[in-house]
């Protein structure tokens, strides 16, 4: 019976051994550190006192224990010099001198197991990167690790610069590090088969870093002869318009795919998301706005801008005109780019810039007279935003009024006491819908692969024409495609005011995205060229970018006329934007 107790316990022991080796790296290496910390103490106190018994109080009794305390630390003990003394005879004694060397002993090989082990899953990894697809991941930090989407099935993860180990570990990772350049590509191409699929994932906070890496890699597939059709790329913080050179195209190598997001232009569109302007407005029975819309913009860094430009996007409705108060205490640091690259836009709406502190009196002076139905905190960081956030709950108070209040930071918005970060957002399946509706004018052979040839900007015009499907169910008194397909066709005043409403919404797209109208001289100098037997649109120039359809509503028959007159071809611009209504719930049940 005893022999069995023993080796019960021993079992015990060693199955709590192979657990602690197993358990989350942070508590492992804490039990670690105590184990080491205790079995040096009790070493210290033994061999300190078993020396001292045998040998006397000299220089050669330290010496000989401190070797031997680190001894113990290689599986080596000195039984014969401890068991001259009294204190051998006793079990509780010999029990702690046997525990104290296994301590010892067993930090030092959980820590040349952990070594060994990491090598050989290694290898192993490595050694299935040539079986099946491959997900690449560069730059991965605990937040944007969660952005990378595995694909069902046994893939291969490789991470490379900065990236969490316990992210790593936790999806099956292999860690390649990278040089101080940023460009070490070679080493892990030389492990990927040539033919299998690869999903790349730049997901550094630098956008930069992500591009650099990105092209590097581009080039290094294409000089190793690699297949980049068959390799996607996700790019964090990079535009779109600035990494379409990564796409492969006739006579240039690249990736077959590409998704480029900008940080703050994607918090922004989540921001509308999560509080449209839309649902601070009332509309009547025939869809018109009863009033103004109003926002505050408080901060005009990255996010503050494209935060505007939202606003701006998905503020317009037939019977109201957009107002939007800008303050900033830099005001007239930071806004040199958006005037310089979108004066019409400023122009078009009643658009005001101000450089006022909005802790100051003047502010308050001047949102007293204001009334905002919708305000957007982009103060630079949470923390601000949700001090300046504090300060205007307090203010509104003692009012009637009490308007909406999201707060906008990169990658983080807050409406309420719920919080959007971007590493929950999938930002993918926000593009869904735009997908449906791109397939629909090009009627490829699926959303998907129309989307891949999709250009940016027609991917831009996509996002904004179905982001603000909801305000029309808004106007139909129809929450759900369900209710919006029974309550369809809107006719008479109705669908005139939302197709009104929808030219609104092209127009102010445009001009967000740095259009400007175009002059009557400039339509027919291209009128006369495309008569000539080149190959333009008359009204539109995509280099300038300027487009004649940058007009009021009223305005567009006149314009249909005379592009009938200067080309001959018959278009009906109101009709267009008529049959852009039509078509949502049509486009809403294929995306299902």
């Amino acid at each position: 019976m005893k022999i069995l107790l023993i080796i019960l316990l021993t079992a015990l022991g060693f199955l709590a051994v192979i657990l602690n080796l197993a358990l989350d790296t942070r508590f492992k290496a804490r039990s670690m550190g105590f184990c080491a910390c205790f079995a040096a103490a009790a070493g210290l106190l033994m061999y300190g006192y078993a020396y001292a018994w045998t040998g006397g109080f000299t220089a050669t009794t330290v010496i000989r224990t401190l070797m031997t305390i680190c001894r113990m630390f290689a599986g080596v003990n000195d039984l014969g010099t401890f068991s001259q003394t009294p204190l051998s005879r006793n079990e509780a004694v010999m029990t702690g001198f046997w525990l104290t060397h296994f301590l010892a002993f067993y930090v030092t090989a959980s820590a040349a197991i952990a070594v060994l082990g990491q090598q050989l899953l290694r290898y192993l990894r490595i050694r299935l990167l040539r079986f099946g697809g491959v997900t690449l991941v560069y730059g991965a930090t605990r937040q944007t690790a969660r952005l990378v989407r595995l694909p069902r099935g046994d893939r291969g993860l490789v991470c490379i610069l900065k990236d969490d180990t316990d992210i790593t570990d936790a999806l099956g990772g292999v860690r390649f590090d990278d040089d101080s350049d940023g460009h070490a590509v070679d080493e892990l191409l030389r492990h990927l088969s040539a033919r299998r699929p690869l999903s790349v994932y730049c997901v550094s906070p630098d956008a930069a870093e992500n591009l650099r890496y990105a092209t590097a890699l581009r080039d290094a597939m294409a000089a190793r002869g690699m297949d980049g059709l068959s390799a996607s790329l996700f790019l964090l913080g990079v535009p779109e318009a600035r990494a379409v050179g990564l796409l492969a195209a006739p006579g240039r190598s690249g990736f077959g795919s590409l998704f480029a997001c900008d940080d703050c232009e994607l918090t922004a569109r989540q921001a509308i998301r999560c509080l449209p302007p839309w649902s601070r407005v009332e509309f009547d029975a025939d869809a018109r706005a009863k009033e103004d819309l109003r926002v505050l913009v408080v901060g005009f860094g990255r996010v503050g801008q494209a935060m505007l430009r939202q606003l701006v996007m998905n503020g317009q409705f037939e019977g109201g005109a957009f107002r939007a108060l800008v303050v900033d205490a830099r005001m007239d640091a930071l806004s040199g780019l958006m005037k310089a690259r979108y004066p019409a836009m400023l122009e078009a709406y009643d658009i005001r810039l101000i450089q006022e502190d909005a802790r100051s009196a003047a502010f308050y002076d001047r949102l007293d007279g204001y009334r905002p139905a919708l305000i957007a905190l982009c103060a630079g960081s949470r923390k601000a935003n949700a001090i300046l956030a504090q300060a205007l709950e307090r203010y509104y108070e003692l009012r009637s009024e009490r308007p909406a209040v999201v707060q906008c930071a990169e990658g983080s918005v807050t409406l309420e006491n719920a919080e959007y970060r971007l590493e929950h957002i999938d930002v993918r399946a926000m593009d869904r819908l735009a997908m449906v509706l791109n397939h629909a004018y090009c009627n490829g052979p699926s959303p998907e692969a129309d989307w891949l040839t999709c250009d940016p900007f027609s991917r831009a015009s996509c996002r904004a024409s179905v982001d603000f499907y909801p305000a029309f169910c808004r106007m139909m008194g129809a929450e759900t495609p369900e209710a919006l397909a029974r309550a369809w066709p809107p006719e008479g005043a109705l669908l005139e005011n939302m197709a009104r409403t929808e030219h609104r919404r092209w127009c102010a797209f445009h001009l967000a995205m740095g259009y400007r109208p175009m002059t009557e001289a400039t339509f027919m100098a291209r009128a006369a060229r495309f008569r000539n037997g080149e190959d333009i649109r008359p009204g539109k120039d995509t280099r300038a970018m300027t487009h004649a359809c940058l007009v009021p509503w009223e305005a567009l028959d006149d314009l249909s006329d005379r592009e009938y007159a200067a080309t001959g071809r018959r278009v009906d611009y109101k009709q267009m934007d008529v049959n852009n209504i039509l078509a949502i719930p049509d486009i809403m049940r294929r995306e299902g």
